[in-house]
C-alpha cells in the first residue's frame, strides 16, 4: 500500500463510518402460525392471552390492519418474504415442502438478504428455514435430488419409499447447501423445521453434532434421526438467546445489520419451556404464544441495551394464520376468541388463514401509535427495503413486491396504483383483493361490511367479478404482478 493510498483511505474511513450509520439496521421477526387476532392489541376478545411486548411495539410504531401472508401455509410465505415473488410461480403449486426436500429458492434468484449484503449489511438468520436443503451422501453426491415436490413420509407407496431411502443415504457429517448461507446470510443458527428430522441444531452449513438417536414416538413430529437428548422445549428460548447474542455482537461493529428471526412458535410442536408452562392459565398453546411474545421482548431489549434501537427498523409479522391445533373451542372456554375479527385458520383461503399482524417500528420515521388500513403483503418487504436504500431491482427479481415505504413513513396514506394482492391456500386455491373486495373462486365478499365472509355478493357485481378474474389470470400469465 502506498503512503498516498493509505492517506486517502484514512481520510475516507470517517466518511464510510458515517455512511454505514446512516443506513438503518433491519430486524424482521416472523412468528409461525399466529393470526391477526393473536395479538392482544388487535383483539379486545383475547382475554387472558396477553402479548405485552408486541403490544408495546404497536404503541411505538405503525400497525397495519390489512396485512397478508402470501400463502395460508409457511413454505410459500417464506419464499415470498425473502424473494418478493409468489411461490406458486415455482414448482410448489400447493402445500409445503416435506421431509428432506431440496431447495425451493432457485440458485440464480436474488433474495433480500443478498441485496442487503451487496449494500454493505451484515446479514444473520436465526430460526426456522423450511425452504429446502441439499443433503449429501458419503460420496459427496446430493442424496435428496430424486425426491418429488409432493413426497412425504406420511404418504403411501413410492413417495414414502423415496423419503425413507433418502434419509438412509444421508451422511450427516457432510456440509449442507442451498440453505441460508447460500441465499445471502452471513451466518445462520436454527432448525430446518421443528417437527421434521433431523432433530438437531444447524449452524451455518453444518449440523451441530450427529443425530445418532431416533425420535421417540412420544415426541411430536415425523419419525427420524435426532441428536441424543434433544428437547423441543429448548428450541424457542435458544432462538431468543442466539438472536440477542447476535445483536450485541453486531452492535460493536461499524456495519449496518439485518437480522431475520424466523420463530418456530406457536407452530406445533406446542412446546413452551418450563418457565412458561401454565403461565396463561388457559392452555399450553396460550402459554406458547406468551413465550413467543417474551422472545420478541428479549430482542427489543437487546436493541435498547446495545444502543441500536434508535437506528433500527423493526418489523413483526407472521407466516400465516393460527393453526387449528390451537384448539379454538378450548380457548373460547377460557375467554379467548381468536376468531373475533375473521373466520378460518391456517391453510384456508378465509381471512383467518392469511390475515396477519404487521407492525413496524422505526424511530423518527414511523409515527408512534399510528395505523394503516391499506392492503399489503409480506412479499412487499423486498421492494420496500430496496427503496429504503435507493436500490434499483433488476426486472427478474421481486416480481410480486410493492414498495410500501411511503406508508411506513406516513408520506402517503394509501397507494392507489399498487397491484392487487393475491392469496393462496394449502390446496392451491386463489383469492384476489381490490380495496374491500375479495374474490375467491366465484365468490365475492365485501370485507369492510362482511369481514367474516358470510355473504357472497358475486351476483350483484358481475362486472367486478369478471374484472378480478381477468386480473388474476393476467398476473399468472405475465410472470409478475408489479406495474
Amino acid at each position: 500500500m502506498t503512503a498516498r493510498f493509505a492517506l486517502i483511505l484514512f481520510c475516507l474511513l470517517p466518511c464510510l463510518s458515517t455512511l454505514a450509520k446512516d443506513k438503518p439496521n433491519i430486524v424482521f421477526i416472523l412468528a409461525d402460525d399466529m393470526s391477526y387476532d393473536s395479538v392482544a392489541a388487535n383483539n379486545p376478545a383475547s382475554g387472558p392471552l396477553q402479548t405485552p411486548h408486541i403490544d408495546k411495539l404497536v404503541s411505538q410504531g405503525m400497525n397495519f390492519t390489512d396485512a397478508h401472508s402470501g400463502s395460508a401455509v409457511c413454505t410459500p410465505t417464506r419464499y415470498g418474504l425473502l424473494t418478493g415473488r409468489y411461490a406458486w410461480r415455482t414448482r410448489l403449486k400447493r402445500s409445503v415442502l416435506w421431509n428432506w426436500a431440496p431447495p425451493l429458492i432457485e440458485k440464480e434468484r436474488l433474495t433480500v438478504a443478498e441485496m442487503l449484503q451487496q449494500q454493505g449489511y451484515a446479514t444473520g438468520m436465526v430460526g426456522k428455514w423450511h425452504l429446502g436443503l441439499d443433503w449429501y451422501d458419503k460420496n459427496g453426491k446430493i442424496a435428496n435430488d430424486q425426491l418429488k415436490i409432493t413426497d412425504a413420509s406420511f404418504r403411501k407407496g413410492d413417495a414414502a419409499k423415496r423419503v425413507q431411502e433418502t434419509e438412509q443415504n444421508i451422511d450427516f457429517s457432510q456440509a449442507i447447501t442451498g440453505g441460508p448461507t447460500d441465499n445471502g446470510f452471513d451466518s445462520y443458527f436454527g432448525v430446518d423445521v421443528p417437527n421434521f428430522p433431523p432433530y438437531i441444531w444447524i449452524a451455518n452449513d453444518r449440523l451441530q453434532g450427529l443425530p445418532t438417536a431416533s425420535k421417540p414416538k412420544s415426541m411430536f413430529g415425523s419419525a427420524g434421526p435426532m441428536l441424543p437428548g434433544w428437547k423441543l422445549e429448548d428450541i424457542l428460548p435458544t432462538l431468543g438467546r442466539k438472536s440477542v447474542e447476535w445483536i450485541h455482537t453486531q452492535s460493536k461493529k461499524d456495519k449496518p445489520f439485518f437480522l431475520y428471526l424466523s420463530l418456530t412458535s406457536p407452530h406445533t410442536p406446542i412446546a413452551p419451556s418450563k418457565t412458561f408452562q401454565g403461565k396463561s392459565g388457559v392452555s399450553h398453546y396460550a402459554d406458547f404464544v406468551m413465550e413467543t411474545d417474551w422472545v420478541v421482548g428479549q430482542v427489543l431489549e437487546a436493541l435498547e441495551q446495545s444502543g441500536t434501537a434508535d437506528n433500527t427498523l423493526v418489523i413483526f409479522s407472521c407466516d400465516n394464520g393460527t393453526s387449528a391445533k390451537a384448539n379454538f373451542k378450548q380457548l373460547e372456554q377460557h375467554g379467548v376468541d381468536l376468531h373475533h375479527h375473521f373466520k378460518g385458520h391456517k391453510a384456508q383461503i378465509h381471512e383467518g388463514g392469511h390475515r396477519v399482524p404487521f407492525i413496524v417500528r422505526w424511530p423518527g420515521k414511523t409515527q408512534a401509535g399510528s395505523h394503516c388500513d391499506q392492503t399489503i403483503c409480506l412479499n412487499d418487504f423486498m421492494a420496500t427495503t430496496a427503496s429504503l436504500l435507493d436500490v434499483t431491482l433488476p426486472d427478474n427479481a421481486a416480481e410480486d413486491s410493492t414498495n410500501i415505504l411511503p406508508l411506513i413513513t406516513g408520506q402517503q396514506s394509501s397507494l392507489p396504483q399498487r397491484p392487487l394482492v393475491i392469496n393462496h391456500d394449502i390446496q392451491g386455491k386463489f383469492a384476489i383483493r381490490k380495496g374491500p373486495w375479495k374474490l375467491t373462486g366465484n365468490k365475492l365478499f365485501h370485507l369492510k361490511n362482511d369481514p367474516k365472509e358470510t355473504s357472497d355478493v358475486a351476483k350483484q357485481h358481475p362486472e367486478l367479478v369478471s374484472e378480478l378474474k381477468k386480473t388474476l389470470v393476467r398476473y399468472q400469465q405475465q410472470g409478475h404482478s408489479r406495474h
